[in-house]
C-alpha cells in the first residue's frame, strides 16, 4: 500500500496551491496524495450566507481527504497554519513549510528570536521544508531535518518567443507582476522610483504591470517585456522570476530565492542590492547595451531549467518523504 500524504495549502488558487498541485500531479505514482486547505478548517467561521455557500462549493471541488483522516505524513505548507485551524486528522509525521526569506518570516506576525520561533511554531514538527536554498541555509544552522523543496512554473505554458527581436530603437518595456501591496516586494518603494529615475535619461522606458488575471494570459504579457525587476527582500521565488525566465526575459533582481540560484551577473541577468539608484543604473545599462540584453535573453531559460526542472524538484520531495517514512 502506498503511503498517504496530506498536503495543506491556504486557499485554492492562492500562493501555496501551486506547490500542493505540483506534489499531487508529480508524486502520485509512489504516494497517495490528499489535499486540504486552511480555509476549509478555519477556527474563525464566516456567518455570511453567500460566503458559506461558496465555501461549500469550493470545498466539494478542491478538498480530497481520507474517510478516517489518518495519514503517514501531513505537510502544512505554511508553518503558522495550525494556529488558525481546527485539526481533525492524525499523522505519524508532521512537516511545516517556510516559504519567505528573512527572519522572522514575513507572514508570521512574529517578533522574537529563533528559539522562541521554534518553540511557538515548530516544536511538534518532524521536518521543515523551505522554499529556497537560501532559506534552508538560514534554518539549518539551528534546526534539525531541514529540506528544500518547492513547486515549479509550468514550462509548457511559458515558452520563449523565438521570433522576438531586441530592437535598439523600440520602446523599452519593464515588467512586474504580483501583489504590489506587500511591502517586502518593494514595488512602490523601489521598482517605481527606479524606473522613474531611469526615465529621466530615457523617457521611452515604460513600466508594464499585471496585478491580477488568469495564468493562461501571462505569456502574452511577457511577450512584450524586455526585462523584469525584482526588489523583494523576502521571497522564496518569486513566480515572476520563474515565468519571466522561461519566456526568455532576464531579471534585475535582489539576491533572494530563485534568482540567487540561477542568475550569473552579466550572463543571464543582474543581482543588485535593494537600492533605487543601483537598479536604475542597470536598467539604463541594458537599455544602452542591447547586445548584452540579447545574450541574457538567450541564456536565461536554459539556465533556469538546469536548476528548476520538474525532475529535480520531484526528487527533492521524494527524498523528504522517503527519509521521514524510513525513520
Amino acid at each position: 500500500m502506498k503511503p498517504s500524504i496530506l498536503i495543506i495549502a491556504d486557499f485554492p488558487n492562492w500562493a501555496y496551491y501551486e506547490i500542493q498541485q505540483f506534489i499531487k500531479n508529480n508524486l502520485s505514482d509512489n504516494f497517495n496524495i490528499y489535499c486540504d486547505y486552511l480555509r476549509f478548517n478555519a477556527l474563525k467561521k464566516t456567518k455570511n450566507p453567500l460566503s458559506i455557500i461558496k465555501l461549500l462549493i469550493d470545498k466539494n471541488k478542491h478538498q480530497t481527504i481520507r474517510k478516517d483522516n489518518k495519514y503517514d505524513i501531513v505537510v502544512f505548507l505554511g508553518f503558522y497554519f495550525p494556529e488558525y485551524m481546527n485539526i481533525t486528522w492524525k499523522s505519524k509525521k508532521i512537516v511545516k513549510g517556510i516559504y519567505t526569506d528573512g527572519f522572522p518570516p514575513q507572514n508570521s506576525n512574529f517578533r522574537g528570536d529563533i528559539v522562541e520561533f521554534k518553540n511557538r511554531f515548530l516544536k511538534d514538527s518532524d521536518a521543515i521544508v523551505c522554499g529556497s536554498e537560501l532559506i534552508k541555509q538560514f534554518y539549518v544552522k539551528t534546526l534539525n531535518k531541514v529540506y528544500y523543496a518547492n513547486g515549479i512554473i509550468d514550462e509548457s505554458l511559458f515558452k520563449r518567443n523565438s521570433t522576438k527581436k531586441i530592437n535598439s530603437t523600440s520602446t523599452f518595456n519593464i515588467g512586474w507582476t504580483g501583489n504590489p501591496n506587500r511591502e517586502f516586494k518593494g514595488f512602490y518603494s523601489h521598482v517605481i522610483p527606479a524606473v522613474e529615475l531611469a526615465q529621466e535619461k530615457y523617457p521611452n522606458i515604460q513600466l508594464k504591470t499585471r496585478f491580477s488575471g488568469a495564468m493562461e494570459t501571462l505569456p502574452l504579457f511577457y511577450n512584450n517585456i524586455d526585462i523584469v525587476i525584482i526588489a523583494s527582500d523576502a521571497d522564496a521565488g518569486p513566480s515572476l522570476f520563474g515565468e519571466a525566465s522561461l519566456m526568455g526575459v532576464p531579471a534585475i533582481s535582489t539576491d533572494i530565492g530563485w534568482p540567487h540560484e540561477v542568475i550569473k551577473t552579466n550572463q543571464n541577468g543582474f543581482i543588485v542590492n535593494k537600492n533605487i539608484k543601483e537598479i536604475a543604473n542597470k536598467i539604463i545599462e541594458l537599455y544602452e547595451d542591447r547586445t548584452l540584453l540579447f545574450k541574457m535573453s538567450n541564456n536565461i531559460r536554459s539556465d533556469y531549467l538546469k536548476v528548476f526542472s520538474k525532475e529535480n524538484m520531484k526528487k527533492k520531495w521524494e527524498n523528504l518523504f522517503n527519509e521521514l517514512l524510513n525513520e
